[in-house]
Formats: structure tokens, sequence, C-alpha cells
């Protein structure tokens, strides 16, 4: 009999005499056999507890969870039983699902099966072309889907993804819900995520209207319960109740809160202790008002603690210009000053040791009663924006430091020295908590970031980065451009001053083109029958290679005198047009004429940087040609005109990253262009008239850094790609979406080339991960509807 079946208690049975793991294991064995039928969905209860009682049966591989199943799982949380269970098989196809599982939401089933194709090819067969994979590769016949190569590194450890960037993380343990994750974010919500699924554990709370700066959990009290304080940029602080989420009082002040902790002073009563924008230390004891307890010279950013010293006294520790030791009732115990501001503080293991993160990286030891300790880890430039103490096994090494730097969490082993970085997160990590250990699952540490994604580091994953010590940090691709050749399509990337040149349908991979500095952008060009690879670099000079003659020298084409970092060719059908568009670091658009090599026009209107180009050509031969960037204001340049005047679209998306022109649509639609940015939704446009074609397309929770547009089978397409980890494709005439795929890191870049003769496009998707070539099938019933 099963109690409770959403926790891992709830899944308790009654034991037969083989033990309770071999119950689960022959229960997640005929689960298993009902959920075989690829045309069928599996049971409602297989569904939501398959993959659970595989796991406490200690059969969670493929064989016992087969991947029909995954894209029909419902109870969520695969990715926390991966990384606590012991692995027995192969794990290929669950480690694919966990990869995109906190992506997907309420994605329909193709969306999922698509995106699991994805993620699979991504994990088991990567840099290998289609016509080399095995039959057990293909896309299941519910996917319109096909990963035809694909050279993407899958992260595996992405625990959640969230609606704003995460402030600060915490863990509490609700009498009734078990284990819970706070997450306080910039928006001033506090999510609530259940620790073992990351399943949303109770509504959100809308606790401030600004960012949420700081997030602390009393200790239980003297009648077991605990409390909650917030303080943010609203200039409040607030009290709660930890586990009903009820308001218990507020502090307000004409300021922001930098910090803010709440404990019980020596007579059991509860305090709250705070920092304000003017470096003001606060104390308060609700329901008596605040008073203002020491002053100090104001800062950035300052920080609390609180901590028991060696003599038993709770102390207080103020990081601002100076680091101050108070006792709780503001009296200065002992003052330190600082080389570097501290930005956050955290308590040590042993009575009278803390922590402090710098601004300028580094980290540093004290003694709240004899000052800093001889242990330092230095800076490398990135803020210290959140501390963790991780107590590991003392096999394994004993106390670690965990701190959020830049986009990687730094690991530090005060006792050896031993220096150490987690890296995955794709924006500024901003938040970091530790998961104790439970009696059904180790310890680990939790990391959020300005990607807005949370990631899982087992302890093993923590053990093994200290002991291979530092690495060298993986620099992607600066740029990615797509040719369909004869021979299939080749990919151009560039990597520091080479571009390479690989061929998906064989795989192969050579180095097409070398530069003298560091290559910043690519792009294919069609000069009458022959056609260029173009590669610019620092120095603003863009060179160009034709693949088919690979004996001639590269020819040195244009000097646009800065930085060149975007390029956009355009040729007209007949091949008598042959433009390119560039965009540099002067702010300033050129536009070249590629047959004679020299610059038509130099347009300088941008006041700001250019972040998106787009160039196309009509089938009358007239050029279109856009630019956008930091200003969120489009340019619609035209060659032929006398001046430097431009057609103008105030998008009111924030910056503008991603362009596409579609000269050519259907459906009734007019040539149009497509605009995307920070604000996370995209807008098409008339070009004629400059004014906006229906509704905006939402649905990304995140910027938008890459678009494509198409016509196939006399249909327009958009599709989309942004910093969440969402591929969209959109339907242009009636802005619905036809299908969403989860590709668990963001992306850069897009290429959609449909085929001629044939309901078929070529989808090419580039990031930090790297590239995968797809294509979709425009007839399947998935998007055909």
């Amino acid at each position: 009999m099963t109690r409770h079946p959403d926790t891992p208690r709830g899944h308790e049975l009654e034991d037969d005499g083989d033990g309770e793991a071999a119950v689960h294991a022959r229960i997640a064995a005929q689960l298993a056999a009902l959920s075989t039928d690829p045309d069928r969905p599996p049971p409602p209860y297989a569904r939501r507890h398959l993959a659970r009682h595989a796991a406490l049966g200690h059969v969670l591989d493929d064989a016992r969870v087969p991947p029909q199943a995954l894209a029909w799982d419902t109870g969520g949380g695969i990715r926390a039983l991966l990384h606590h269970t012991p692995a027995g098989g192969p794990r290929h196809w669950l480690t694919a699902w966990s990869a995109i599982e906190p992506y997907l939401r309420a994605a329909p089933l193709p969306s999922r099966l698509a995106s699991l194709h994805l993620a699979h090819t991504a994990l088991t067969y990567p840099e290998t072309p289609r016509t080399r994979m095995p039959p057990e590769a293909a896309p299941p016949a519910d996917s319109p889907l096909t990963a035809h190569f694909v050279n993407w590194r899958l992260s595996a450890n992405i625990w959640a993804t969230l609606p704003a960037t995460p402030t600060r993380l915490l863990t509490l343990d609700h009498p009734r819900r078990g284990r819970q994750v706070a997450v306080a974010t910039t928006t001033g919500v506090l999510e609530f995520l259940d620790a073992a699924t990351a399943h949303p554990a109770g509504a959100p709370l809308a606790a401030h209207t600004g960012e949420i700066r700081a997030a602390h959990l009393s200790p239980p009290g003297p009648d077991g319960r605990q409390y909650l304080v917030t303080a943010g940029t609203d200039g409040t602080v607030r009290l709660w109740d930890a586990h009903r989420h009820a308001a218990l009082g507020c502090h307000t002040d004409s300021t922001w809160f930098d910090d803010a902790l709440c404990c019980f002073d020596d007579h059991g009563d509860l305090t709250v202790r705070s920092v304000n924008g003017r470096s003001e230390l606060t104390g308060w004891a609700p329901p008596a008002p605040p008073r203002t307890l020491a002053t100090a010279p104001a800062v950035l950013r300052g920080a609390l603690t609180t901590l028991l010293d060696t003599d038993g006294e709770r102390v207080l520790v103020h990081a601002a210009r100076d680091l101050t030791v108070h006792r709780l009732d503001g009296t200065v115990r002992s003052v330190h000053p600082l080389p570097t501001p501290a930005r956050t503080v955290t308590p040590g293991a042993e009575p009278g040791l803390f922590y402090c993160g710098h601004a300028d990286g580094s980290l540093t030891s004290w003694s709240a009663g004899g000052g800093q300790l001889p242990a330092t880890a230095p800076g490398h430039g990135e803020p210290v924006k959140d501390l963790c103490l991780l107590a590991l096994d003392d096999d394994a090494g004993g106390t670690v430091l965990a701190a959020a730097r830049g986009r990687t969490v730094t690991l530090w082993e005060p006792a050896t020295a031993t220096v150490a970085e987690l890296r995955g997160h794709t924006d500024t990590v901003t938040a970091l908590a530790a998961l104790p250990e439970s009696p059904d699952r180790p310890g680990a540490l939790l990391s959020g970031a300005a990607d807005a994604t949370l990631r899982l580091w087992t302890a093993a994953d923590i053990e093994d980065r200290l002991t291979a010590g530092p690495t060298p940090a993986p620099r992607g691709a600066s740029g990615t451009a797509l040719w369909h050749s004869d021979s299939g399509p080749l990919i151009a990337t560039a990597h520091d001053t080479t571009v390479r040149l690989t061929a998906t349908r064989t795989g192969r991979t050579t180095t097409a083109l070398t530069c003298p500095e560091p290559v910043l952008a690519v792009a294919w060009a069609r000069r009458a029958a022959q056609r260029l690879l173009l590669a610019a670099d620092t120095t603003g000079t863009v060179t160009g290679w034709d693949p088919a003659a690979p004996a001639r020298p590269p020819l040195t084409l244009l000097d646009c005198g800065a930085p060149t970092r975007l390029l956009a060719a355009c040729a007209s059908a007949d091949g008598a047009l042959s433009l390119l568009l560039t965009a540099s670091d002067d702010y300033r658009v050129r536009l070249w004429d590629l047959h004679t090599a020299t610059r038509l026009r130099t347009w300088d209107r941008h006041t700001m940087s250019v972040k998106a180009l787009a160039a196309a050509c009509a089938g009358d031969g007239r050029p279109w040609l856009a630019s956008a960037g930091t200003e969120g204001v489009v340019r619609l340049w035209d060659p032929a005109a006398p001046d430097d005047s431009a057609g103008r679209i105030h998008c009111d998306q924030g910056i503008v990253h991603a362009l596409a022109l579609n000269t050519e649509p259907a459906d009734g639609l007019p040539p149009f262009l497509v605009t995307a940015g920070d604000q996370a939704d995209i807008r098409l446009w008339d070009l004629a008239t400059t004014r906006p074609l229906g509704p905006r397309l939402t649905g990304h929770h995140a910027p938008v850094h890459a678009l494509a547009t198409f016509t196939a089978e006399r249909r327009a397409y958009v599709v989309s790609a942004s910093r969440d980890g969402i591929v969209r494709l959109w339907d242009a005439a009636t802005c619905r979406p036809l299908l969403t795929v989860a590709t668990a890191t963001p992306l850069t870049w897009l290429d959609a080339t449909p085929h001629p003769a044939a309901a078929t496009v070529d989808l090419t998707l580039a990031g930090p991960a790297g590239t995968a070539l797809t294509s979709l099938d425009l007839a399947h019933p998935a998007l055909a509807g």
C-alpha cells in the first residue's frame, strides 16, 4: 500500500519479505511494460510515478524507464532522481530528458518529443552524421524534428528554470510539505520549490515591489516557529511566518536595504538586524519600532551575518568600507580595515570563524576576536555576489566555501588552499545555497544565475573539481554561418583567429581560414556564381575565401577601420547585385559592393552600439537593409537615397538583439521585418508602412537573441531563440506558436532554409554550447494544423 505518492516517504511499501527495493523494482517493471507502445500514452499512474518507483527500486535506467514514457512524464523530478540514485544500466535517454525537463513546462507532446530527440542525439551521437546513426536514433513518429548533425555540449544539471533572476536562495523544512527551496528574485517575488522535485511548493509570495536583496531564515524559536526576513530595493524590511507565509511586520526607510537577518537574543526574543543604502545598522524587535544601532561610511553594497564567538556570545558582523564586529545591542567589539570592500559575508563551521567575499573577487577568512586569518583566495576582478559553506565528508576534504564570481562558482578549500571552479551557467551567478543531506539523498549545492536557471552540483561534482584543480574555461565560437553546398550543408564557425568548416554529411572539420587577428563574425555571400566565406576581425578587416578554390589565397576585401562584429550579405536572383552590410564598434553601418570590393555608403545615425543587422533582396532585385541595437530603434537604409536618411521603427522592446527580413511572404502578408530584444517578445512590421503586423508574439521568458523567417508551401514562418533555452516556431500570418524546442542553453544564431521541392526546412542552431543542424517536416500534423 502506498501513502502520499508525491513524496519519497509516500512511496514506502509494506515489506513482503523480498525487501522494499525489490517491490518497487517489480512495480516499475509492470509500469514500464504498459508504457512501451509509441502510439499510446502510458497509464496515468505510470506517467507520474514510473521513474519514482524505478529510483526506489534501484533500477532507474533506460531499460526500465522506456524513452516512450519520458515525453509523457508529468511527475517531474527525474533530474533530481538521477543525481541521487545509483546508476545501473545506461541512462542516455534519462539524462537527455533531465536536461530539457525544466524548460518544457506545459509544452504539447510533439514539442516534448522533438526536444527529447535533439537532446538524446547531442548526448549519444555527438558530431555524427545522420547517415551513420543507428535506426534507434531516428526521431519518434510524433516529432516533426529530425537531428542531422549535432555538436552540442548538453547540460544535465539544470535543476529548475525561473521566471526572473534569483537574488538569494535558502532551504527550509515545512512541517507538512517537507524540505523546500525559497528563491528570492529581482521582481520582488519569493518562489517556493520542492527540494526533491523542483516543483512549485505553494503559491509564490509577492514580498516586495522591487528587487529582493536579502532573505534570511531564523533558527527555530523556543516555540518551534521559524521566521523569515526579507529586504529589498523598495525600502522595506519585512518579517514573515516562514511556514504560513503570513506577514508579521514591516520596517520602511527612504532608501534601499542591502541586507537583513533575524535571530533570537539571549532572552529568546526575536530580533531583526538590517543595513540600508546609507550603511546604517538598524535593530528591530517587533512590535517595537526600529532604531539605529550604528553608522558607517556609505559603500556600494553592505552585508551582514551573525555567529557565535568562541566565548559563546552571539555577535554581528557588518561588512562595509571596514569590517565591524558588533554585539547584538550595536556596541562595537572590533573594527578591521579592508583594502577591498566586502560584498558578502558568511559564518564558518567553527565558533568565531567567518569568511568575506570582496569586490575584486578575492576571498578572506576572519576570526571575530582576532581579525584576519592567513587563508585567502585571490580575485579575478568579478565581485563576489554570494557565499555558501559546504560541509563535505572528512575523507573528501572537509569544509569548502563556494563563491559566486562572474559566470562561475568558485570552490575554495581554506585548509589546503585549493581553488577550483564549477562552470555551466551562461550568465552571472547571483545566489548559492547548500541542500543539506537527508536520509534519502546526499547533500548538494544549488546555484542560481541571471540566466534564470538553478543548477544542482552534487558532492561528487564538487569533489571531482577540487581534485582536478583549475582548468581553462571553454571557449565558444564567436561566429557561425551556414552554406547549403552541392555536397551538403557546410557550417562555418569562428574560433579565435581561425574559421573552421564542418561538412555535416561526413562530419569532417577542416580549418578554412586563418586570420592574423581574432575573428568576431563570419558570413557566407554569393558573388555571381561564386560563394565567399567572409570573416571580420578585431581590426575591422573583412577577409574572403572561396571554398571551391582552396588553393587560391584569401582575399582582403574590406577595411572598416574599427572592430567589426556583425555581417549580413544579400544578392539579387540574377547575381547582378551582391552586397555586404557591416556594423562596427564605431556605431557606423557600412554597405559594400562585393563585386568590386568597394564601399558604397557609410551611415552614422546610430548613437549607441549596433546589435543586429539584416539584409535581403526582393524578387525585383530591390535590397532591404536594416540595423538596430542599444537605442531600441530599427533603421531601414536605402542605398539609392541621396542622403543618409533612414526609415525608423521604434520597437519598444528594449535593446534590439535580432532582426530578420522576409521579402517574399505568403498568406496575404506584405514584405515584413521581424524584431526582438530584451523584452522577450517578437514583433512583425510592414516594411512599406513601418507599422506593426498583428499582435506581439509572446512566450519566451528571457531576451531573444536570434531570429529567422522563411516562406515555404505558401506559408510564412518565424523562428525565434532566446536566452531561456527555447526555440519557437511561429505561423507568421496567425501569430500562432507551432512548436517549442528546448535546447537547455542560450542560442545566439539561427538559420532557416526551406527545401525548394519539399515541405521541409533545414533549421540550424548555434550558441555557446555548439551547433546543431536539424530539419522540420512542415507537413507533419503537429505543424500543419
